[in-house]
């Protein structure tokens, strides 16, 4: 009769080595390429913020008074104080009265 084949405990041992050792090396390998990625995507977003800050500082410099008083000369354009203009102070209301987030103003 023939004795089963069976494997030496080095050769088991080795074999498992291996396979935990491949695992090892491609989760490092995937772990790393999600760190360039995401350093990638770090600049990017940092890129945008700035963009995003430029275009507020634009817009702000576009809507300055002075800005806008040189626009409407440059284009011919009468700016004219309405005749019953004035200037409202909104409150707070009071801790028991409600408002709903709605602020009312009129001309009289």
């Amino acid at each position: 009769m023939k004795s089963k084949f069976s494997l030496p405990n080095w050769a088991l041992f080795l074999g498992l080595t291996f396979a935990f050792l491949c695992i090892y090396v491609l989760l490092s390998v995937k772990v790393i390429a999600i760190g360039y990625r995401m350093e990638d995507a770090k600049k990017k977003h940092e890129n945008l913020d700035m963009l995003n800050e430029n275009y507020k500082a634009e817009i702000l410099r576009l809507t300055s008074q002075a800005e806008l008083l040189k626009r409407a000369e440059k284009f011919n354009l009468q700016l004219v104080t309405p005749s019953r203009w004035c200037y409202m102070e909104i409150e707070k209301p009071e801790q028991d009265g409600k408002n709903n987030g709605k602020a009312e103003a009129g001309t009289d």
